[in-house]
């Protein structure tokens, strides 16, 4: 069993990432309103919660959403220059439950995934954050012009299913979409802005 431990946040505080070596980030602290979960961030990212999830603009021409604004408490979106020339769209990381999950094991097996239309099958396994344990899989979306990479964590906690999420998402060719290789080796930034998504998620806590 992998682990993602809480040194990834002392990383985070002291700007340990190459896109953060001007100095470390001023970071923000996200409580869940009914005091389950907390994460931390830097205070350059943007914090979507309720109707902002919906409503605001996620980056720039993403032809997938990052935000799930259907199931995801709050999402917090890696910033990125809208003129920048470069194949990355945009990247999220956020908190959400899975509707319609009673039963543990179909929460912890991603029972809900398993479809006939489901081409790759989901290849799950264990991950430790700061002393909780996750079922980590991985998942890619493709759509005309755009491709996302998605690493799903689940576990299953007090009846319910959470489900945090990293996603990335770039603009990619025809050619680069048939590629099996992970996305974040189309272009760098998209490689820095997953590493630095799972900094954020090495901070996730459940307050109990």
């Amino acid at each position: 069993m992998r682990t993602l431990p809480l040194g990834g946040v002392l990383c985070l505080i002291f700007g340990c990432m190459s896109a953060w070596a001007q100095g470390a980030p001023a970071l923000d602290t996200f409580t869940s309103p009914d005091g389950a979960f907390q994460f931390v961030y830097p205070e350059t990212y943007e914090l979507l919660v309720g109707e902002r999830i919906l409503k605001a603009t996620q980056t720039r021409r993403a032809g997938i959403p990052v935000c799930n604004f259907s199931t995801a408490f709050a999402c917090v979106m890696y910033p990125i220059e809208v003129q920048e020339e470069t194949p990355f769209e945009a990247a999220a990381f956020s908190v959400g439950t899975v509707p319609g999950i009673v039963a543990e094991s179909d929460c912890l097996s991603y029972a809900d995934k398993v479809t006939p239309s489901h081409i790759e099958a989901l290849q799950v396994t264990a991950i430790s954050i700061n002393d909780h344990v996750f079922r980590h899989a991985s998942a890619k979306r493709k759509v005309a012009g755009h491709v996302q990479a998605t690493d799903l964590y689940r576990t299953y906690i007090k009846q319910t299913c959470y489900e945090l999420q990293i996603n990335v998402s770039v603009s990619a060719d025809l050619q680069v979409q048939k590629q099996s290789a992970p996305i974040t080796a189309v272009d760098g930034r998209a490689n820095i802005a997953h590493e630095a998504l799972r900094l954020v998620l090495s901070s996730f806590v459940f307050r109990e």
